[in-house]
């Protein structure tokens, strides 16, 4: 067990070496995260609040950080896990980048539409004097200057195209437009699309020059630009409509990054899974069933199905779930995120290690 204080050249090392073979489909075996903070006196990690939403914009960025460091300070990594920190500025911030109002509040970040009367009054484009944009470039800047050589930046949670049009619009009145105004919201998507990646290397410019790769709020390491795209929304739409409004975003995305992956969240994104095998450069598909589902290890067809379809595969897990799927589907092409939230009690120290150590001897055996 290891902070990122006690994290060697040779750990990295390492963690190149392995995460780069299992990218290539080179690993046998699976990839094993986890994470576990070790007990510190007042403070309730899962509660521990790391929305940099929280904090007013008047509030000095280095505030900020010295809130979130005693998160960092505390977590230690087994396995395949790395030392990492991502801005969280919430799930689709690059929504309050084009004018949607944000909402921090109970632990987490909501963003509101912006109130207009039609799709047609929106025409989005990228404004360097942004608040929020300018918070999360400074945060991310900060955050690099100071941890930058010992831990992997993590990027922003940008969001995808159309989750980022519904915080823009409302999710009940975007429903009713791609009926209503079909051609205005594939007008928004593209310019969405656009602004995306100009977000993104923005932001990728000040996190490469430190030299530990590629991360964002998804587990995983990647050695260049790596990202876990998404559409919530599309969660609610039929194939023909994930075709015409939303793989158009995904083709472009796949097609500049090295790294891409899917959050595919909830059984309403089951249908759109061919569609996402068929991407090209898409390399790897998260399953996150949502709330009220068993959990991904009962889903053993599904799992089987996106590997067999050429794709890796991650999920949120158990130490149970962890070993269920490498006893029925083999290890190969599989990321296992080990979450102690999902133990009947947080996992001690030793707990953690003890559990990795005897997982990777079984999966070595296989």
């Amino acid at each position: 067990m290891t902070n990122y204080r006690q994290f060697t050249g040779a750990d990295w090392q390492r963690i190149e070496r392995d995460w780069s073979a299992w990218w290539r489909g080179e690993l046998a075996r699976p990839m094993v995260v986890l994470e576990v903070h070790e007990p510190r006196p007042g403070i309730d990690w899962c509660t521990f609040d790391t929305f940099v939403t929280q904090f007013g914009p008047d509030v000095p960025v280095d505030v900020v950080l010295d809130h979130l460091q005693p998160s960092l300070d505390a977590l230690h990594y087994f396995g395949d896990a790395f030392p990492k920190w991502w801005v969280n500025g919430g799930a689709g911030i690059m929504a309050a980048f084009l004018g949607a109002r944000v909402d921090h509040q109970n632990g987490t970040t909501w963003f509101h539409e912006i109130g207009v009367s039609s799709l047609a009054e929106i025409n989005l484009a990228f404004d360097p004097d942004n608040a929020w944009w300018q918070r999360i470039y400074t945060i991310t800047q900060a955050a690099v200057e100071r941890w930058g050589t010992d831990v992997t930046i993590g990027m922003t949670d940008l969001g995808g195209n159309m989750d980022i049009l519904a915080s823009l619009r409302g999710t009940q009145q975007l429903l009713l437009d791609l009926y209503d105004m079909p051609d205005e919201v594939e007008r928004l998507c593209q310019q969405i699309t656009a602004l995306w990646w100009q977000y993104y290397e923005e932001l990728d410019a000040l996190i490469q020059p430190a030299g530990r790769g590629s991360a964002c709020w998804g587990p995983f390491w990647a050695p260049a630009r790596s990202y876990m795209l998404q559409s919530d929304f599309a969660y609610m739409i039929s194939p023909d409509m994930f075709e015409r409004f939303v793989l158009p975003d995904l083709l472009a995305l796949c097609a500049k990054l090295d790294y891409p992956f899917y959050h595919m969240d909830g059984i309403g994104q089951i249908r759109h899974l061919d569609a996402l095998l068929a991407i090209p450069n898409l390399r790897g598909i998260q399953w996150q069933p949502g709330d009220g589902q068993p959990t991904a290890d009962n889903w053993l067809d599904l799992l089987r199905r996106i590997r067999d379809g050429g794709k890796l595969c991650q999920v949120y897990v158990n130490r149970e779930g962890a070993y269920r799927i490498l006893r029925e589907l083999g290890g190969r092409g599989f990321l296992f995120h080990v979450l102690d939230t999902l133990e009947a009690e947080p996992l001690t120290l030793a707990e953690a290690e003890a559990f990795v150590e005897d997982f990777q001897a079984e999966a070595a055996r296989q």
